[in-house]
């Protein structure tokens, strides 16, 4: 394209098409004729073309000039110059040719050729404005003259276009090079920043340090100067020894974080790959961090996501250190609700198998501008949570290096004020030959010093030695500490949350033939309640004991449980020394009478709805020392019948229901089942929407049975 030398010519004349031809032909017209007859005078050879070689097009209308042009520049060999003959009936003349070309392709070259004057130059010039690519050729046509015009705009357009593309040339180089300026002064900018950041950071590091050290040394020198006073109270000294030590260690802490960090930095710290236990890491964590969460008032649990290796090939100092750090983060900044912790094996068939701890928590959650930049260096998620919580902004930054370093990583997912759930994953290394765990909850709890069990507790000294026990307990910190316990004594533990879990997994052993030798159960569960699932079981027939746990210590709590088919009770706070002693001795006799034993059955309700013809005695009328608390119960039984009717008059249904459940309770514990029952099926019919009749039916019933013991209660102590 550099050397084009393409013209069109446009004349409606085919005689002028032949003569641009021989003009501008390689052999040069003219010329050669009278380079011949020189030879032939002067005898001389004649002298050989050197002119150049045109590629000539011929249109003879300014609308077929039109078409050949967009042909050209649509095959990317555009031309070069054109020579145009004004006149061209009956179509567009050269001028309208010119114009209409010229605006699809300016760059072409035009020589117009007229031997009129149609146009005068100014006319021209009004129609086509001034140009540097238009000439004007008078015919008739002088042939060097021909030969320069074409020589001169072919290279003219040639140069132009060679300008051309080096200026596109120029202009790209230009714009890339103010780019790359741009994108290095974004960069230069954003180092900028992220030095003044990081230098904020490290200030405020420095006060966060600075406060976390400051804080403790005040608590620690001034206990140290009461333990100089010799007037301070041997049991003020032992809480100012007590306030120093655990400032201590809060020091000892913060010092091993920076040195942590330090190491990091450095790139100094190492890791170890020796077994371990991932369920005893746990259970240590558990044990670390379990006090904080029920001082908080959490719920605390852990749990696993199927099955997952007994060891694994890792350092088990700094994964506890991760683990104590994500769940003590969880408690710190959970106000309320639960922490929980959930580990499950991920790739067990692959090359690279991975351990994952998801810690969940339901407190004040995480936006995203606070989660993009939690793992920096001395960041925490706002100033305001360092005045609240304290922390220098260490420990994620660290547990997230020392996660990498264990070939895996932490992540997290967290809305603001929904909680979050951090996600831990470290490698295991190879799992073959590795045992795998099918119920790692028990590893967890038998991971805790068995060595240290007390010689009543162990395996093979107890009834339950190798018996199968189910608890059914939603608590998780009491699932935890009965089960140990349990386990400790040498049971088989199963856990059930709730009453309908238990009877399931009851009905399930029974089935599969590997029935449980003991059930303890939670009375307050939600699902179903310890007093509905003991009745089930009764109605299905399943004979062995079933002890029941309550934190309600009321005397008449223990034939409740009777009454609902329970063998025994044990309150909470749990003795667990009374609960081994009371399922062994329930253990054992189930076992000495064999399958023709009783097994306890559910009450009665009592049958209709009118007060019963026998005084209501209370079931503690044989004890004296209940005597003043039976007469003055029985005095409120009027009242309390007369508040029920007021509240059903005025459809207070709110407050109906609230004085039933008092009343239900109530009864209980000062022994009247019969007004107890009544109390709880009017209750129910009040929060089932019963019908009026119904409810007042129900609301008779029992405020015959309060007139009942109130005529013949005391009575009946007395006489009892």
């Amino acid at each position: 394209m550099n050397d084009n030398r393409r013209i069109l010519l446009v004349d409606d004349n085919e005689a002028i098409h032949a003569d641009f031809r021989k003009i501008l032909s390689s052999s040069g017209g003219e010329t050669s004729k009278l380079d011949a007859a020189r030879a032939a005078l002067f005898g001389a050879a004649p002298a050989a073309a050197t002119g150049p070689c045109y590629e000539l097009t011929s249109a003879h209308q300014g609308q077929e000039a039109l078409e050949l042009m967009r042909g050209a520049l649509r095959e990317g060999r555009p031309f070069a110059a054109a020579f145009i003959d004004v006149r061209m009936p009956p179509g567009w003349d050269g001028i309208e040719t010119i114009g209409r070309i010229w605006k699809e392709y300016p760059e072409l070259q035009v020589v117009i050729c007229t031997a009129y004057s149609d146009y005068s130059w100014d006319d021209v010039q009004r129609a086509l404005g001034e140009s540097d690519r238009l000439l004007i050729l008078k015919k008739p046509f002088d042939n060097v003259e021909v030969r320069q015009l074409a020589l001169a705009l072919t290279a003219k357009w040639r140069t132009e276009r060679e300008a051309r593309l080096k200026h596109d040339e120029l202009e790209h180089m230009v714009e890339d090079r103010t780019r790359e300026l741009r994108e290095a002064a974004d960069k230069l900018d954003e180092a900028r920043h992220a030095a003044e950041e990081a230098n904020r950071a490290k200030s405020a590091f420095l006060a966060n340090v600075s406060h976390e050290i400051r804080t403790p040394m005040t608590a620690i020198l001034g206990h140290a100067d009461l333990l100089l006073d010799s007037r301070q109270a041997e049991a003020e000294r032992a809480l100012s020894l007590k306030s120093i030590q655990r400032n201590c260690l809060h020091l000892l802490q913060l010092i091993n974080d920076i040195l942590d960090l330090s190491k990091i930095e450095s790139g100094k710290l190492g890791v170890e790959r020796i077994e371990c236990s991932p369920c005893q890491v746990l259970a240590e964590v558990a044990s670390s961090t379990r006090v904080q969460a029920i001082e908080k008032g959490l719920d605390f649990s852990i749990n696993y996501d199927g099955r997952i290796p007994r060891t694994i090939r890792s350092d088990p100092t700094r994964l506890r250190q991760i683990l104590v750090n994500l769940v003590g983060n969880a408690i710190k900044f959970t106000p309320r609700g639960s922490v929980e912790v959930v580990c499950g094996l991920e790739g067990e068939d692959d090359s690279a198998p991975a351990l994952r701890f998801d810690v969940r928590d339901t407190g004040v959650g995480l936006n995203p501008a606070q989660t993009a930049r939690l793992f920096q260096p001395f960041v925490q998620a706002d100033a305001s949570t360092t005045r609240t919580h304290g922390g220098t902004g260490l420990g994620l930054s660290i547990s997230k290096r020392l996660a990498e370093a264990l070939d895996g990583g932490i992540s997290l997912v967290s809305a603001s004020g929904a909680g979050t759930t951090f996600t831990l994953r470290i490698g295991t290394g190879p799992l073959e030959g590795v045992a795998m765990l099918d119920d790692p909850h028990e590893a967890t709890i038998l991971a805790t010093s068995p060595a240290a069990l007390p010689p009543e507790h162990r395996a093979g000294g107890s009834p339950l030695s190798g018996r199968r026990v189910l608890l059914a307990e939603d608590g998780p910190d009491n699932q935890y500490l009965i089960s140990l316990h349990l386990r400790r004594a040498g049971a088989e533990v199963t856990l059930a949350s709730n009453g309908r879990e238990a009877v399931d997994a009851v009905l399930a052993a029974q089935r599969e033939n590997r029935p449980f030798a003991l059930v303890v159960m939670d009375i307050q569960m939600p699902v179903l309640d310890g007093f509905g699932a003991a009745a089930l079981l009764r109605e299905e027939g399943f004979k062995v004991p079933i002890v029941a746990l309550t934190a309600n210590a009321m005397q008449g709590d223990r034939q409740k449980c009777l009454r609902a088919g329970f063998d025994d009770y044990c309150t909470k706070p749990v003795d667990f020394e009374q609960l081994l002693q009371v399922a062994a001795a329930h253990m054992q006799k189930h076992e000495r009478e064999g399958s023709t034993a009783e097994a306890p059955t559910a009450g009665a309700v009592f049958p209709d709805n009118m007060a019963p013809a026998e005084p209501l005695r209370s079931e503690f009328a044989d004890e004296p020392d209940m005597a003043d608390a039976l007469a003055y119960y029985v005095d409120r039984l009027p009242r309390i019948a007369e508040e029920l009717q007021a509240a059903f008059a005025r459809d207070e249904r709110d407050e109906l229901a609230r004085l039933l459940h008092q009343l239900k309770g109530s009864a209980g514990s000062y022994g009247f089942p019969t007004i107890g029952e009544a109390a709880r099926a009017a209750e129910a019919a009040v929060r089932g929407a019963a019908d009026e009749a119904a409810l007042s039916q129900a609301l008779d019933r029992v405020a015959a049975l309060c007139r009942a013991g109130a005529r013949r209660g005391v009575d009946a102590i007395a006489a009892g």
